[in-house]
């Protein structure tokens, strides 16, 4: 599994510090890390911060350190979550730039030479791509995050914007869940890491808060960061607690806001709220499963809001059991081609400029963020 073209030594100071939180991520860890060693930006770092696995993936990632003086791990003897274990990486990153990546995930050979580029170019202190989420089972075809135009040119992100399209259940692209690179020089001092109260949204929560503090974000719409949801995957499950803790967070956020600024101000409680009508969603489902009828009316009447989620709740589920129709033409699909060559990677990819023309292309647009799923 060695990368052609290694350095012979450790580089002291490299364009890139790839992060990478892993807990018990062995089924996809090599792939991942993979999928970093082989950026044609060959001077970059990655660093395997492990959070207390209790399977094979220390195992893994020595195997390929032995092979590759780039790759670092970090170990903890204590379970703390994704943002306890990106702020230990974080510590001992020696890149220009910070490209969080999750174990489980992949990107395109291309994506950290061409956003580094283009943050340069374009004096950017955050940028990100577009993402493409793909089942781990290949049961469907690859989809954009980014599709229509959201996906036609680079934009710069507002933060008011930033905050409305990740409002939970809400409409348009969820930025939330891009995975940015952070110029290095931004993530000083104590307020410029992941707040380890939260287990889901840490992501969205540390861009929102450099946002506010007048650094930079822009997206360029290159489908080159690949997302893998799988039955173990964290970044859709929703319950009380992670729900508590985003909605404390954003309380926190609120009280840093200046009363003055009356549109950020309403972004931020109508997030608030989204996340309200979440926890009652939560409530009236957990009735429901236990045939508390009289308790689950009760929530319905007092959540209107979160009773009509119902109906979302019930289409996933119907999407779920019915036969996928589509199945015959995932092989065929582009991205599902370029998954394919990153997995297997022995084939030419397809070219960013083509890549790039296919995925618009393609009808598998996703027309609004993800419901009720802040990026893990």
């Amino acid at each position: 599994m060695k990368a052609p073209n290694l350095p012979e030594h450790a580089i002291s100071t490299p364009s890139v510090s790839v992060i990478v939180a892993n807990y018990n991520g062995a089924a996809h860890l090599a792939e991942a890390i993979t999928s970093a060693q082989r950026q044609s930006l060959r001077d970059l770092e990655i660093i395997v911060s492990d959070d207390a696995s209790t399977d094979d993936s220390v195992r893994v990632v020595v195997g390929l350190a032995a092979e590759d003086h780039r790759i670092r791990i970090v170990r903890s003897d204590r379970n703390g979550g994704p943002a306890a274990a990106r702020n230990r990486a974080l510590a001992m990153a020696r890149g220009e730039w910070i490209a969080i990546m999750d174990s489980d995930d992949l990107m395109h050979p291309e994506r950290l030479a061409r956003l580094v580029e283009a943050a340069r170019r374009d004096r950017a202190d955050m940028v990100a791509d577009n993402l493409v989420e793909f089942d781990s089972d290949g049961s469907r075809p690859p989809r954009l995050l980014l599709a229509g135009q959201w996906a036609r040119i680079p934009f710069w992100v507002e933060i008011v914007d930033y905050i409305r399209l990740n409002q939970l259940h809400g409409s348009g692209p969820g930025l939330g869940y891009l995975k940015p690179l952070f110029r290095t020089s931004i993530l000083s001092g104590p307020t410029a890491r992941y707040d380890e109260t939260l287990k889901i949204g840490e992501d969205y929560d540390l861009v929102l808060r450099l946002l506010h503090s007048g650094k930079t974000m822009r997206v360029y719409p290159l489908p080159f960061y690949f997302y893998r949801k799988h039955s173990s995957s964290i970044s859709h499950r929703l319950n009380e607690s992670v729900l508590v803790a985003l909605e404390a967070a954003n309380r926190r956020f609120l009280a840093q806001v200046s009363k003055s600024d009356r549109h950020l101000v309403a972004a931020i409680n109508a997030s608030i709220r989204s996340i309200e009508t979440a926890l009652a969603f939560e409530w009236l489902l957990n009735a429901l499963k236990s045939r508390d009828w009289l308790g689950s009316l009760r929530i319905a009447l007092t959540n209107p809001r979160a009773a009509v989620l119902l109906r979302l709740a019930v289409k996933a589920r119907l999407r779920r059991l019915a036969p996928w129709r589509r199945a015959g033409k995932s092989a065929h699909h582009p991205l599902a081609a370029e998954l394919s060559r990153l997995l297997h990677p022995c084939g030419r990819g397809i070219e960013p400029h083509d890549e790039m023309k296919e995925a618009q292309e393609s009808p598998m647009h996703l027309t609004a963020a993800p419901s009720a799923e802040p990026r893990k």
